[in-house]
């Protein structure tokens, strides 16, 4: 009986040690080499070690990169990236190559400043903090990623289910509030599960293995965006007129002036406590243009992606250089405010949009692999001078 229960005891120490082996091995190795199609099945607070734009699963001093779908990588060329490999898709695969420094993104898809800019990097420090390997350092810079085509209105969504009153008086300190409770509203504690990455990402698999063999979901597939009908945006690329699809997402051409500014607040409320949070790192903001600002329009009118209801889909031509020079304003003295550095992409954008389209031609609503290229190289560039200050350029359309 003893001989036996020491043959069982032997068993289940060596299972447990093997286990303990393969867990540490996946956290240390393996999760570089999760394929693109399994990223989606990673547990939320490690999917950010599998990323391909670092030298190893645990980055060194690295680029941080914030912000929405543009930070997280969406666009054609995600679409053309193998599923079965973790290859390059992304502006932070151009910007490790050219400065050879580790980047990672915490780009959330609808993540408006207080998500993108406040709440997740909050949820990523706290949760790497825990972990017993799977932690992510201290950036040595951290570069936002502003989008205008619809940042500011995911502000005024932020502002109307989470400000109590967003006309007050005091609209600084209630977004301050709002700000500092909303990571707890969006995380769940995951408890010890965080030092066991490898079981977790088993889990899951089974998990969706068994709903897709039952028929409780179909299999997972890459979402690609739909456009809805409506008379073509016209531009000229390349010296031809070429037609874009119609509701492109525009400057916030929908938003009054005074939603604008207290949109606006929301970001600079988030970046002030971005800084409190990585004290002594340098922000660079970069101001990404929407679709419609970033090539020469043809025609009188435009046809705008609508975000608030009962709102027109139809502008005048010029609006759209108003309001994007408008909002390019804002953000810029929102940004050099409070110490950051600013930089405006729309000239880099606008110069490749005269030869080569920039966006789709599947996904409209992100760049494609050239402008993500564009984007990639011109945050390389600055990003030994995070805190220079530049202009807003003026629009051509």
């Amino acid at each position: 009986m003893r001989l036996r229960l020491s043959e069982w005891l032997l068993v289940i120490v060596s299972a447990a040690a093997t286990y303990l082996v393969a867990e540490a091995a996946f956290a240390v190795v393996g999760l570089r080499y999760v394929p693109l199609r399994l990223h989606g099945q990673l547990p939320e607070d490690i999917r950010l070690f599998a990323q391909s734009s670092k030298t190893g699963v645990v980055p060194r001093n690295p680029v941080l990169l914030l912000g929405d779908s543009y930070a997280q990588g969406y666009g054609d060329w995600l679409f053309e990236a193998s599923p079965n490999f973790n290859g390059p898709f992304h502006s932070a695969h151009v910007i490790q190559k050219l400065s050879g420094r580790d980047v990672v993104a915490l780009g959330v898809s609808g993540a408006g400043s207080a998500e993108g800019i406040a709440a997740f990097p909050t949820i990523a420090y706290a949760q790497a903090d825990q972990a017993w390997y799977l932690r992510l350092p201290k950036p040595s810079v951290a570069v936002v990623y502003f989008y205008e085509g619809n940042d500011l209105n995911n502000n005024m969504t932020f502002l109307q289910h989470q400000v109590t009153n967003p006309d007050a008086s005091n609209l600084v300190d209630q977004t301050d509030r709002a700000i500092a409770a909303y990571p707890r509203m969006l995380s769940a504690d995951t408890g010890r599960g965080l030092h066991f990455p490898l079981f977790r990402f088993l889990t899951r698999l089974a998990l969706q293995a068994w709903a897709e063999a039952t028929g409780a979901v179909q299999p997972l597939a890459p979402e690609e965006p739909t456009m809805p009908s409506d008379v073509p945006n016209a531009v000229e690329v390349g010296g031809k007129r070429l037609e874009l699809p119609g509701h492109l997402q525009s400057p916030a051409l929908e938003l009054t002036r005074g939603e604008l500014e207290r949109a606006t607040r929301v970001y600079e409320r988030s970046l002030v406590f971005l800084q409190k949070l990585l004290p002594g790192t340098p922000v660079l903001v970069v101001y990404l243009p929407s679709p419609l600002s970033s090539y020469r329009l043809l025609g009188s009118e435009v046809s705008s992606q609508q975000y608030v209801p009962d709102t027109a889909t139809r502008y005048p031509r010029q609006r759209v250089s108003e309001n994007s020079d408008a909002i390019c304003q804002l953000i810029r003295t929102a940004t050099i405010g409070h110490g950051a550095g600013f930089l405006d992409l729309r000239p880099a954008i606008r110069t490749a949009s005269e030869s080569v389209l920039v966006h789709g031609p599947r996904d409209f609503k992100h760049f494609n692999r050239r402008g993500m290229e564009v984007l990639g190289q011109a945050v390389a560039e600055r990003i030994d001078l995070p805190l220079v200050d530049g202009a807003c350029s003026q629009g051509p359309n």
